[in-house]
């Protein structure tokens, strides 16, 4: 694991919040509880318009595939703020594969449950 990934994890533990986790679990049963954090939407989005702001983002975004569910989430977040539309179409699909769940797929509309 990389220096990164780790700053990253640490970062979205910190945020966890132990009953969102226990409800978002409920709503996606293909999705492994064992890899949610359980990091609300507004909290994530917030790191990811902070942390897009780093070179270390572009890092992050090189780093597929994610152990976490808000790893993937964050990694989406994280596209939306590419400003060169070349650069976010080739992000899109080569994180697209990784796109595993309902609930990743229906955040990057900008729906929230």
């Amino acid at each position: 694991m990389s220096g990164i990934e780790e700053e990253v994890r640490r970062r979205l533990f910190e945020l966890r919040d132990l009953k969102y986790k226990e409800f978002s679990c409920k709503l996606m049963p293909t999705v492994n509880p064992e890899t949610v954090i359980g990091v609300r939407m507004p909290d994530l989005r917030k790191f990811a318009r902070e942390f897009s702001k780093t070179p270390e983002a572009s890092e992050f975004l090189q780093i597929l595939p994610h152990a976490y569910y808000d790893e993937n989430n964050l990694h989406g977040f994280l596209i939306e703020t590419i400003r060169d539309y070349d650069a976010a179409v080739a992000a899109v699909d080569e994180f697209l594969p990784y796109i595993d769940n309902w609930a990743t797929c229906d955040y990057r509309s900008g729906r929230q449950v």
